[in-house]
């Protein structure tokens, strides 16, 4: 096994303790685990390449890092060794982390015609997730998603286990941006099982796990892993350099919590990704991000929504800014063109659940836009629910209390109230625990793939 990609198992931190990583491990696990070759230092030119591009992705250096995937994917392995096959996939990957997204298309684009013979299976799984991963950061996350499920589907065939993180934070991710809390838990569960079994070892797991955490049960239920995150300086650089809204994420909840020490160490981290990869407008985008929410500095926001170079952390920034903004009674017009200009940005990328959010502040300005919708499902809803209703129903029946419905569905405790009465109705049920054992029993019924669409 490749010192490249083969971790030692006793160290990669569990999602209860981030903590315990044992900081002298180099390489995580990452999609290309599980090659046969052993690929040593001075094995053959395109592992040495390879080996140096993760070891400096790994060490926060994701500048350099690409430049020796390029090389890499340039220089032909003679031995044919299976994970220098994979190179320009690695490629891929790190453009996707560094949002060259056009470049990332133009590499992977080329891979058809040098194609000959059909890739083995896990060169074929690991391809779908790759370009899953440049989908969703594309803004395209229905296609990410058919991407990285076919990928999966190719993994459990051919027992590529380790490529399931990658793939699982994605669809994490997509269900985020939709609100589809219950797909959420369960992907979460899925990583938390990778943990267990030795197979967690990506930053971004730990993240969207944290997310997920916060979305369905308040801050307060993630401060742990804030903590374990921003005082891992292992998991933390190998974090901002692999995903771009982690910083502002992390400073904002940090902030929620009263935890400033955590919101500045996430700041400077952030400040040093930027100064360690000065050609990528991503990281220095979201340095200026984090360090405008710590400071209220609405110029600070301005210029990374004008850095990053994809539409969802553009948008992000361009929220943040104009919460500052509302603060001053001059600035209302300014505030409601940026949030809306915010929100034409989160619904072109499939971002429901942002949107939403959105679309209340702007009511609090008196500017009415349609409702964005929750998680929605193709063709007829049971009992002849509303898509509305049918996710109260869905909520309501995992055990969450109204006020914790409105605030996922960015709907007021009254509202979900009614909409509530009205699923009793129509599901001839007389309370929470009668909806909870109905809804338990057409769970076979429930399953099935969810989509977003706008009311």
């Amino acid at each position: 096994m490749s010192s490249l990609v083969k971790p030692d198992l006793s160290g990669v931190a569990l999602l209860c303790d981030l903590n315990r990583h044992n900081s002298q491990i180099r390489f995580p696990q990452h999609p290309f685990a599980g090659c046969v070759d052993d690929l040593l230092p001075g094995s053959c030119a395109t592992a040495d390449l390879l080996r140096r591009s993760a070891l400096l992705w790994h060490d926060g250096r994701l500048d350099e890092g690409l430049r020796y995937a390029a090389t890499a994917t340039d220089v032909k392995c003679e031995e044919n060794h299976d994970l220098c096959a994979l190179a320009p996939l690695w490629h891929v990957g790190l453009l996707t982390k560094a949002r060259k997204l056009e470049d990332g298309w133009r590499v992977l684009n080329s891979l058809g015609a040098r194609k000959g013979d059909p890739e083995a299976q896990r060169t074929t799984a690991t391809s779908h997730i790759i370009r899953g991963e440049l989908l969703f950061a594309t803004g395209r996350v229905d296609d990410a998603l058919t991407e990285v499920k076919a990928g999966l589907r190719i993994a459990e065939r051919c027992g590529a286990r380790p490529l399931r993180p990658a793939g699982y934070v994605v669809m994490a991710h997509s269900a985020l941006r939709r609100a589809d809390m219950r797909a959420c838990a369960h992907l979460v569960d899925k990583l938390t099982g990778e943990a267990l079994l030795g197979y967690f070892g990506q930053a971004a797991g730990a993240w969207v796990t944290a997310q997920v955490a916060e979305a369905r049960n308040g801050v307060d239920s993630a401060a742990g892993l804030i903590a374990g995150i921003v005082t891992n300086p292992f998991v933390l650089r190998q974090l901002l350099v692999s995903e771009p809204a982690a910083a502002s994420w992390l400073v904002r909840a940090a902030g929620m919590l009263g935890a400033h020490d955590l919101a500045k160490e996430a700041v400077a981290a952030a400040e040093v990704a930027a100064t360690e990869n000065p050609g990528l407008s991503v990281i220095r985008g979201a340095a200026s991000h984090a360090a405008g929410l710590l400071e209220s500095d609405p110029v600070k926001l301005c210029e990374a929504a004008n850095l990053y170079p994809d539409q969802w952390c553009g948008a992000s920034a361009k929220e943040d800014m104009a919460t500052l903004l509302a603060e001053r009674r001059t600035e209302r017009d300014n505030t409601i063109r940026i949030l809306e200009s915010a929100l034409g940005a989160y619904t072109a990328v499939g971002a429901t659940r942002d949107a939403s959010r959105v679309v209340n502040k702007l009511r609090e300005f008196g500017v009415r836009r349609g409702a964005i919708r929750a998680a929605e499902r193709e063709g007829d809803l049971p009992h002849g629910l509303t898509n509305t209703e049918f996710a109260v129903a869905e909520l309501v029946s995992q055990g969450h209390t109204n006020n914790e419905v409105g605030r996922q569905l960015f709907i007021s405790r009254h509202t979900v109230a009614c909409h509530l009465k009205k699923v009793y109705q129509k599901m001839s049920v007389a309370s929470r625990v009668e909806l909870a054992a109905s809804w338990k029993s057409m769970r076979p019924m429930l399953e099935g793939n969810w989509v977003t669409k706008p009311t």
